[in-house]
């Protein structure tokens, strides 16, 4: 078989799952609360931070394969302790253990992936594979969240779980099948390579990118944080049953809200992408604050379209631009770097905002932080506008492809 479609299987079995964000729901039917929820996804988090230099190492000094092999058996034990989920103790150790797992995986998967094709001088094809892939993962991923949701309805959460589960154990099989071409190994040592990458990553070209990214992340991970239980109530109210009896219907909406979406933001032209890679940081919060000003169903639904398409195209659009700014040789640990600095960001937030939750309720929260966070998009913007930020937030790659 040809190594692209292998990846692109890969990336089927990785991206496919029964659950999908429906986890919330499943966390609060095991007796957590938002606070509890909220201090698990941060350690989640800050376990990227932990985790992903000394993974990152792995990956450049060794092997980016063996890298993302040992990431996806991590990701099957964090996967049995999920089954098994037992009180908030066990959530934390599900929690530590996942990000473990992930860490190996993120910055390794890509670079592996992008220093194969330029062995064989097909780099450029690097986007076009990227959206090739989406285009087939993302109606199976639609498909089966819908699936799973109404699975953990008619049977319970622990069904779609175990499906999750042995599609994890495919992705393993088939990562272990796709060859690694001349990887070469730096010859400084791991210390004075990680030093070099955190001194590349400082460069403005980088920097800036990163911290766009991390407010425009931070916006849509703020509009999709139990979006499923604020949706939940609203339906659960209307048709007059409980958050546990809508799974089905939210397991649906999850599928055409957060993953069908994507789809389109993959596929948008190259003029629509990039404008809406430059809107994102604006659109996002706004579109969280809307949410909560008419907390009508069918509104939220197409408030939660418009936000996936955005934040699809700008992720997209800003993951292939990370790749061409960053040396072949740094470019694993250099994205673990990145993700360790994007989870210390999300940690905090999450820690924060399930107190918030708790505290102001959940539709005052997203209305605090949806402003909070439309004044920082609203900086970028005016440093890109006047001129200070204009050359390291466009979109290099674009210019590049028709060359």
């Amino acid at each position: 078989m040809d190594m692209t479609r292998r990846y692109v299987m890969l990336y089927i079995f990785m991206s496919t799952a029964f659950i999908g964000n429906l986890l919330v729901v499943y966390y609060l039917s095991k007796g957590l609360t938002y606070t509890q929820i909220g201090i698990a996804t941060s350690v989640l988090t800050v376990g990227f931070f932990l985790f992903e230099i000394p993974t990152g190492i792995v990956a450049d000094k060794m092997s980016r394969k063996l890298s993302v092999l040992v990431g996806f058996t991590i990701n099957i034990m964090a996967m049995i302790f999920l089954i098994f989920l037992k009180g908030f103790s066990m959530l934390i150790i599900y929690s530590i253990t996942a990000s473990f797992g992930a860490t190996f995986v993120s910055g390794s998967l890509q670079a592996w992936l992008y220093d194969n094709l330029k062995h064989l001088g097909r780099e450029k094809e690097y986007r076009k594979l990227m959206k090739d892939i989406k285009t087939i993962t993302l109606p199976l991923s639609a498909t089966t969240v819908a699936i799973g949701g109404i699975l953990a309805q008619l049977y319970g959460f622990t069904l779609p779980l175990i499906l999750t589960l042995i599609l994890e154990i495919a992705t393993l099989i088939v990562a272990y099948t796709i060859p690694e071409y001349e990887f070469q190994k730096p010859e400084r040592s791991y210390l004075t390579h990680t030093l070099q990458s955190f001194r590349e990553i400082r460069r403005p070209e980088l920097l800036w990118l990163i911290i766009l990214s991390i407010t425009v992340v931070m916006a849509t991970n703020q509009f999709r944080q139990f979006f499923e239980p604020y949706l939940g109530d609203i339906l659960a109210k209307i048709l007059k049953t409980t958050l546990m009896g809508a799974l089905g219907i939210l397991g649906i909406i999850e599928a055409l809200v957060k993953v069908l979406p994507k789809l389109i933001g993959i596929r948008l032209r190259d003029k629509w992408s990039v404008k809406a890679y430059s809107l994102a940081p604006l659109i996002v919060p706004v579109m969280t604050a809307l949410s909560v000003v008419y907390q009508n169903p069918l509104w939220i639904i197409a408030l939660g379209i418009i936000v996936t398409i955005i934040h699809t195209a700008f992720g997209f659009n800003l993951g292939i631009e990370l790749q061409h700014r960053i040396p072949s040789e740094k470019r694993a640990t250099i994205m673990s770097i990145y993700s360790m600095v994007s989870a210390l960001a999300m940690g905090v937030f999450y820690f924060i905002y399930g107190f918030v939750v708790d505290w102001l309720g959940l539709a005052e929260a997203r209305l605090l932080f949806a402003l909070i966070l439309l004044g920082a998009g609203v900086s970028l913007k005016a440093g890109e506008l006047l001129g200070p930020l204009r050359d390291v937030l466009k979109l290099n790659h674009i210019e590049a492809l028709y060359d």
